[in-house]
């Protein structure tokens, strides 16, 4: 009796983002003066990943926050730190450092004129 042949084919632990996601994720970077990088078929240990987003300052080439979609949700980590997992990335967005207060909030504060 013939069976059936096993795939060969797996799929990647990390998914690519969604147009909208990348969009959302650029504009969050932008607001805090970091840089989104789209890193394509990358591969961790024994992971492949069809799509990283790496997120680093302007002014220097280290990362500073490295994102990953699964199909089980969002990964967060920091460098030299554990992932963080989120069921949206809207959720993991919100964890992280705010944007900072713009221009008028700031003159406002310290009583200058806007």
């Amino acid at each position: 009796m013939h069976s059936p042949a096993t795939s060969l084919f797996h799929p990647p632990y990390g998914l690519s983002f969604p147009i909208e996601e990348l969009v959302l994720v650029r504009s969050w970077a932008e607001e805090r003066r970091l840089r989104m990088i789209v890193a394509l078929d990358q591969t961790a240990e024994t992971a492949e990943f069809e799509e990283m987003l790496i997120l680093a300052p302007l002014d220097r080439e280290t990362r500073t926050l490295t994102i990953w979609r699964t199909l089980g949700g969002i990964f967060v980590q920091l460098p030299n730190g554990r992932p963080r997992s989120f069921p949206t990335l809207e959720d993991a967005l919100a964890s992280l450092r705010p944007a900072p207060p713009k221009r008028n909030k700031l003159l406002k504060f310290f009583g200058l004129p806007r």
